[in-house]
């Protein structure tokens, strides 16, 4: 996109950068909590994959992050946050089962938190910190109300995951379309591969079952991509919502790279390296916002209007990171706050819900 900012798109003529990188298996993290209704499986575990590097810096690949466990031998090789500009990759990534942790956030109440962020610092017009600040979509109403039921995920299988995603992906775009019109940006809708054999994308080479990648989303040709055994593997097909709130963060990144938001991240953090991992936690739970503003709009005919609980449940115990994760490595979100940023989107229902970068460090933590 063009904008006054200088950050308009993605450079150009840039090779695909390399596959995100291995992380450790997760643990079952089932709906609901008490046992007897779905039991587990068996920890599932990818041999050889333990302890291997991946590529880039905290905070590169802008999806779900899972916890880790401190003292582990996963430590970063830093090849610096301008990559990411480059590879453009979002991708989503199993999380364990957190339990009730810690009070890292604000603990949602019987109708969840309800918060419209507002800045209280003035940055210069035009800046890219301005731009995060106030952009223009956080000004936008509410999406518009979809009729958006769920299809059946049967056995998990890549056929009704396919269909699935397929209903949930035009409700994106139905629900996404109007807001995107209201800010000029009348672009074509982004795609969606779902797979379960090695894919080929522009943000690189992507085998199923890597690591934890669930989903992604690549800015570098606005295609979302799904790993349907990972999905399976991860939450079984009893925990739907988890399906829904892993598309619809993952969608949350289109948003972002639609409305210059994603750039704007990136000219920021080219004078504010300081603030990366923060900033990049920022991020991470916006796009879970929009994510719960989404879910709002398909409340009724999905529906979740008697699933609310499970919800609430599902949105603060199956995403983010861990209290132990050492705080140099914590660049996508407690579980908590997680929970926190989804449910703030579906209880306020609207895009000013979402403005993550105005807010003060204890909600990002």
């Amino acid at each position: 996109m063009s904008s006054p900012y200088g950050y308009g798109g993605p450079p150009q003529g840039r090779p695909p950068g390399p596959p995100p990188g291995i992380l450790p298996p997760p643990q079952a993290a089932p709906w609901p909590p008490q046992q007897g209704q779905y039991p587990p499986g068996p920890p599932q575990q990818y041999p050889g994959q333990w302890g291997q590097p991946y590529y880039g810096s905290p905070g590169q690949f802008n999806g779900f992050q899972p916890p880790r466990k401190r003292g582990g031998p996963l430590r970063l090789i830093l090849l610096g946050f301008v990559l990411l500009i480059f590879i453009g990759v979002s991708v989503a990534v199993m999380a364990a089962l957190m339990g009730n942790s810690g009070t890292d956030t604000a603990d949602p109440g019987v109708t969840g938190p309800s918060i419209v962020p507002t800045p209280t610092t003035n940055p210069q017009k035009g800046t890219a910190e301005d731009y995060l600040l106030n952009a223009d979509v956080y000004r936008t109403g509410p999406l518009p109300e979809e009729n958006c039921p769920a299809a059946n995920l049967g056995s998990g299988s890549l056929a009704a995951q396919k269909v699935y995603y397929q209903r949930l992906f035009k409700c994106l775009n139905d629900a996404w379309r109007p807001i995107f019109h209201e800010l000029g940006q009348d672009k074509p809708d982004p795609g969606l591969v779902v797979f379960d054999q090695p894919v080929q994308t522009a943000c690189g080479n992507f085998q199923p079952l890597s690591g934890r990648v669930l989903a992604f989303y690549c800015y570098g040709n606005q295609v979302m991509y799904v790993d349907v055994k990972q999905m399976n593997r991860a939450f079984g097909p009893q925990q739907d919502l988890a399906y829904l709130m892993t598309i619809a963060h993952e969608y949350g990144h289109h948003v972002q790279g639609v409305t210059g938001l994603f750039y704007a991240r990136a000219v920021y953090l080219q004078d504010h390296p300081d603030q990366k991992l923060e900033s990049s936690r920022r991020n991470e739970l916006q796009a879970s916002c929009f994510g719960g503003v989404f879910s709002k709009a398909v409340e009724k005919s999905y529906p979740l209007t008697n699933r609310l609980d499970e919800f609430k449940e599902q949105s603060s115990n199956s995403f983010g990171e861990s209290p132990d994760t050492p705080p140099d490595e914590r660049t996508h979100g407690l579980a908590t706050s997680q929970g926190f940023w989804i449910q703030n989107g579906f209880n306020i229902g609207a895009n000013k819900a979402c403005d993550t970068f105005a807010v003060s460090a204890d909600l990002v933590k």
